[in-house]
C-alpha cells in the first residue's frame, strides 16, 4: 500500500505516546530547598533549568463541571532510591507538585508558554525501592483548617457600600 503522507507523518503515528504535548514536572518539599524536576523520555533543558528524564504517569486528573476536583495519582520511577530517603524521613508530605504542560516546539525553542497545575502530596500510596514511587495528589485548597479568604467590599474601591 502506498501514501502520499509525509515520512514525519508516518514516524510519528508509529510512536507509542504522541509528542504534541509534553508534562514537565516539579516537585518541591515544604521545610527544606530540595527541589524534584523531572519528565517523561528524555532529559531536557528549558528555560536554564534541567528536567530528568524518568518513567512518569499521572492517571485521575480529572474536573467536573460542579467543580469537585479528582485526586490524581503521580508515578515515577525511582532509579537508585533517589525519592527513598525523603518518603522515609516523611519529608514528601505536603511537598508542592506542579505540572507545566508545555507544547514539544515550544519546549525546543524555549518559548515561555505553558500551563499549570499545582497540588500537595496528600500520602505517598507505593514506594518500592529502587522501582518507583506513588503520590496521591490532592488540591492546593484542600487540607484541615482552610480557609478561603473572603472578600471585603469596602469604599473607595465601592463606593455604593457605606459603613
Amino acid at each position: 500500500m502506498t501514501t502520499t503522507a509525509p515520512v514525519s507523518h508516518l514516524e510519528e503515528a508509529q510512536k507509542l505516546t504522541a509528542e504534541g504535548l509534553v508534562d514537565l514536572y516539579t516537585i518541591t518539599l515544604k521545610n527544606l530547598p530540595v527541589v524534584f524536576r523531572f519528565k517523561n523520555d528524555d532529559e531536557v533543558t528549558w528555560r536554564g533549568l534541567k528536567f530528568e528524564g524518568m518513567a512518569t504517569r499521572m492517571t485521575g486528573d480529572n474536573r467536573s463541571a460542579d467543580g469537585e476536583e479528582s485526586r490524581p495519582i503521580l508515578q515515577v520511577m525511582n532509579p537508585l532510591g533517589v525519592f527513598n530517603s525523603a518518603a522515609v524521613k516523611g519529608q514528601l508530605d505536603l511537598a508542592t507538585v506542579k505540572r507545566q504542560r508545555i507544547r514539544r516546539d515550544h519546549l525546543l525553542n524555549n518559548i515561555n508558554i505553558f500551563d499549570q497545575r499545582m497540588w500537595r502530596v496528600g500520602r505517598v500510596r507505593e514506594l518500592i525501592s529502587g522501582q518507583s514511587i506513588s503520590f496521591e495528589l490532592r488540591n492546593m485548597t484542600e487540607g484541615a483548617n482552610f480557609q478561603i479568604p473572603a472578600r471585603m467590599f469596602t469604599p473607595p474601591e465601592f463606593p455604593m457600600v457605606s459603613l
